[in-house]
């Protein structure tokens, strides 16, 4: 599965938790983009029958609380859920782009990386949040260092997600700074690329 499509522009975005990846992705739609998330996407196959039964059978449960708490601390079970939606999310978005009438899409994939999804897209952008304001923000989300510590953990250290990502956007200033930020590359892509 690809989703690189004819005559439309595919961005993979990512970033650690708290960078502000939703923050960037809903910029990037506010400026004309249309927008993906994976995150949403497996909270809508969450209410599929057929997922709820399969999850509810390895897990006890189909509630996302609960098969998050039954895989964080359990590889091989994390593994066996990200092999069972990945490929349904990849699939759903895939659809998505191919049957849209837009251009120009960014994908919002936390573990673009760690999935080798951003061998699947045109280009790859990577948040790096501000580590000077982390503890505000963790606060803010009602997050512990130990859980932040522990989801860091299972993904690829940020400096191998840079050498990796196109293009890596500092989200070190404010959300108008950000938003700046986007503007002036999306006029850079779609100039680059010519696409509307």
């Amino acid at each position: 599965m690809n989703l690189r499509v004819k005559n439309k522009l595919v961005l993979g975005l990512t970033g650690s938790m708290l960078s502000g990846k939703s923050t960037a992705l809903n910029f990037f739609a506010q400026n004309g983009a249309a927008v993906l998330s994976a995150d949403e996407i497996v909270h809508e196959l969450y209410r599929v029958p057929e997922v709820q039964q399969q999850l509810s059978a390895w897990f006890g449960s189909f509630q996302p609380a609960r098969v998050a708490a039954a895989v964080f601390n359990n590889k091989a079970a994390r593994r066996k859920l990200e092999g069972y939606l990945h490929p349904l999310v990849l699939k759903a978005a895939a659809k998505r782009i191919q049957q849209s009438e837009n251009n120009f899409f960014v994908f919002e994939v936390p573990l673009l990386f760690e999935s080798g999804w951003d061998k699947l897209t045109d280009l790859n952008i990577l948040i790096l949040g501000d580590k000077r304001t982390l503890s505000a923000r963790l606060q803010e989300r009602g997050v512990s260092l130990a859980e932040y510590n522990r989801r860091i953990a299972a993904q690829l250290p940020e400096d191998e997600k840079a050498r990796r990502a196109d293009i890596v956007l500092a989200n070190c200033g404010s959300k108008t700074d950000l938003n700046l930020k986007i503007k002036r590359l999306i006029r850079a892509i779609t100039f680059i690329y010519g696409v509307k």
